[in-house]
């Protein structure tokens, strides 16, 4: 039906209305007419429905936040040793210099915004003064046995804005009753519930299957510990190899696969037995929302040892493309020493690697770019969906094709010729992971040119590739388990990127090798045969 004109609503002599009191019993008729007047295009186009699994609120504060610091802290650290035996005396630990307020300040200087704290290790020295044991900080000489390591951060976090999570191992070497299920059990639920009500808001509880060969035989009360955790704080996400919230990528090299779902299926995983290929991957197919956390520590050891040096900020750099890069949180350890400090040499890797993601992403060249699409949601002049909302890192605002479309197409005229080498692409994951392959082409001496090819988007996804030079760039998706949502488009240039320098499960990126470039056919529907990562 065609909008109703100015000129329409005139031939309805409206004005005969106006000649004398208008009467009660002709007012409806003014009040039809006027709304039948108003343009359909006037009324919001409701957005599209969500794709099942979608993340809990818990979840997705927890995915915006990218990156994790994790401390892993104790008696190890003056042992030089990874795994406590349970039998150290505590009169080791004596961290003289300690200020949980440098870790912090290290922590938010270099853009991290969540901090994770090994509460308790495999040893059993709890690092807060537990009334269930006397294996902790009240016997050591620190603060002269009156000191509380939890209680310290969680201050200094709080003043700071930075999310607490506590890591309370399940194994522990030190406790007489390991071993009685029944009896540890009950310990262990003792000494979460001290940690989850004495120290404010807990944003994430972080446990694992770790056990050593040989010890005792112990059965776990997951779901018992999984449940009075959601009671006692509802806010915190709960990480293990196998969720509920998050879940383990499968390495400690800080490294997820190329293909990364969120959806995942629970009930094929076991905390301490689950496959690494399919956490690595996720499952298209799964019933739950479990985004993978990859860990990783910026030294050799995960507690700090002075023979040991961080990894290069280049490193790190690399790192985060392959984790934070593949729609995963990047949980960096960086250990303090044995004075209680952040050594100055990691807190200058950790500075650099900051420096280096803000050269690199905090410039879009498609920030002023133009944009078009296949098609938008709601019709071509809907802003609601429109394509230019890509420009936004706000996951709260997208594109959206029109439903039933078969062509999904984000066109984007950089008004000039510019070099580029890295893609990032942002789903609305509110809305639910959709994505299943996608490729960059653009314009070059008149043909259209595969760049780049992809699979799941999910929160973040960064692609890297040899520089390449255009003004005119397409972005196509390929297959979708439903409407595709954009969020974010960046284009970027990393100046640092050496091809000879990435690695295998980088390089597998390219299209034939170091052939990046091959001519695509107009015809999308024959992009099948592009090869997808």
């Amino acid at each position: 039906m065609n909008k109703p004109s100015y000129n329409g609503i005139k031939k309805l002599k409206l004005t005969s209305y106006f000649r004398k009191p208008i009467s009660v019993h002709a007012l409806p008729i003014l009040i039809v007419l006027f709304f039948t007047a108003i343009p359909h295009s006037a009324l919001k186009t409701p957005p599209p429905l969500p794709i099942l699994p979608i993340p809990s609120a818990p979840q997705l504060e927890w995915q915006l936040s990218s990156m994790a610091l994790f401390l892993h802290f104790g008696p190890n650290t003056f042992t030089d040793s990874e795994w406590g035996t349970g039998h150290v005396d505590p009169s080791v630990f004596n961290p003289t210099r300690l200020n949980a307020s440098q870790w912090v300040h290290v922590a938010k200087e270099a853009g991290f915004s969540r901090m994770i704290l090994t509460a308790k290790h495999h040893d059993g020295f709890c690092l807060w003064p537990s009334e269930y044991t006397d294996y902790s900080v009240k016997a050591s000489p620190w603060r002269n046995g009156e000191g509380d390591v939890v209680a310290e951060l969680a201050a200094a976090a709080k003043e700071a804005g930075i999310a607490l999570g506590l890591y309370l191992s399940p194994w522990d070497r030190h406790e007489y009753c390991y071993g009685k299920t029944v009896e540890y059990n009950e310990f262990y639920i003792g000494q979460m519930t001290e940690l989850l009500t004495r120290y404010g808001d807990i944003k994430e509880v972080w446990l694992d299957g770790a056990k050593g060969e040989g010890e005792k035989d112990m059965e776990y009360y997951f779901d018992t510990w999984f449940s009075l955790i959601h009671q006692l704080q509802p806010g915190a996400v709960i990480f293990s190899d196998a969720g509920p919230d998050t879940r383990w990528i499968g390495d400690e090299a800080g490294v997820a696969g190329s293909t990364c779902w969120s959806i995942f299926n629970r009930s094929n995983a076991a905390i301490g037995g689950t496959d690494p290929q399919y956490s690595q991957g996720g499952d298209p197919h799964g019933h739950d929302w479990v985004p993978a956390e990859c860990d990783v520590s910026i030294r050799p050891g995960w507690f700090w040892h002075s023979s040991q040096v961080p990894k290069s900020a280049l490193n790190l750099l690399d790192i985060y493309y392959k984790s934070a890069g593949r729609n995963c949180l990047l949980l960096l350890n960086v250990p303090p020493n044995s004075s209680g400090l952040i050594s100055n040499e990691d807190i200058q890797v950790l500075q650099e690697f900051k420096e280096l993601r803000r050269s690199i992403f905090s410039n879009n060249l498609a920030e002023n770019g133009l944009l078009n699409a296949s098609s938008i949601r709601g019709g071509s002049g809907n802003s609601q969906f429109s394509p230019y909302n890509v420009r936004e890192e706000d996951i709260g605002t997208y594109w959206a094709p029109e439903e039933g479309q078969c062509d999904w197409v984000i066109y984007l005229d950089l008004q000039e010729s510019l070099s580029f080498n890295v893609l990032q692409v942002q789903e609305p994951i509110h809305m639910g992971q959709r994505i299943i392959k996608f490729h960059l082409e653009i314009l070059s001496r008149g043909r259209w040119l595969n760049v780049i090819n992809g699979t799941t988007v999910g929160y973040k996804r960064l692609l890297q590739f040899p520089t390449v030079q255009s003004q005119y760039l397409k972005f196509v998706i390929d297959k979708s388990r439903a409407d595709p949502l954009i969020s974010y488009l960046g284009i970027h240039v990393d100046q640092f990127f050496i091809l000879s320098h990435a690695s295998n499960t980088t390089s597998q990126t390219y299209v034939n090798g170091s052939q990046v470039l091959q001519q695509v056919p107009y015809n999308h529907s024959q992009t099948s045969q592009i090869q997808y990562m």
